[in-house]
């Protein structure tokens, strides 16, 4: 088998990505995310609707997290002129989480990418409607941020993730990434 022939231009051949794959997943990602008070309010009256949503919330979110921080990185990494990452503003960082928990740092978007694909440990942000007369948790939903655990060197670092900034910035960087084409 041969190796594509660059039609005698000498330049480097970037991953072919469709940026409208990945805006499609943002907006599901926003849709679960602001529908889920709605979708465990039905699931009280309705097991079915209860279980998908215990069944496919968290891996969902998860799969799209991935798939987006990886896409968004790469498209960084090989867009000259890339919009400015010191403004987009995805949560908090604490970069040395287990020695200083008052050391804070805006989580970027490429940040937030690199804490997606490193974290070791993500935990969801989960609401007990009337927590304390509710022991089985019935009607439980998922607020729109996400706790990301990790390591960098020898510091142990925690990322508070907003899930509806995180869509939001990587949907202006996919859909300015397909103006420079």
């Amino acid at each position: 088998m041969a190796e594509e022939d660059p039609y005698f231009t000498g330049a480097k051949q970037p991953h072919a990505s469709d940026p409208g794959t990945f805006l499609l997943d943002l907006y599901r990602l926003v849709c679960m995310v602001s529908a889920s008070c709605d979708v465990a309010r039905l699931g009280l009256t309705c097991p079915a609707i209860a279980a998908m949503q215990e069944a496919y919330f968290r891996s969902e979110v998860t799969r799209i997290l991935i798939s987006c921080a990886t896409g968004v990185r790469i498209q960084l990494d090989q867009s000259h002129g890339t919009p400015d990452d010191t403004g987009p503003n995805c949560g908090r960082l604490f970069p040395d989480w287990a020695a200083d928990k008052s050391k804070v740092e805006v989580l970027t978007l490429r940040e937030a990418c690199n804490k997606i694909i490193h974290a070791t440990d993500i935990r969801f942000d989960v609401e007990v409607p009337d927590g304390a007369n509710n022991p089985d948790e019935e009607g439980a939903y998922y607020q729109p941020r996400l706790y990301l655990y990790g390591s960098k060197g020898r510091n142990d670092w925690r990322a508070e993730l907003s899930l509806l900034n995180f869509a939001r910035w990587s949907a202006v960087a996919f859909k300015w990434f397909a103006f420079l084409r």
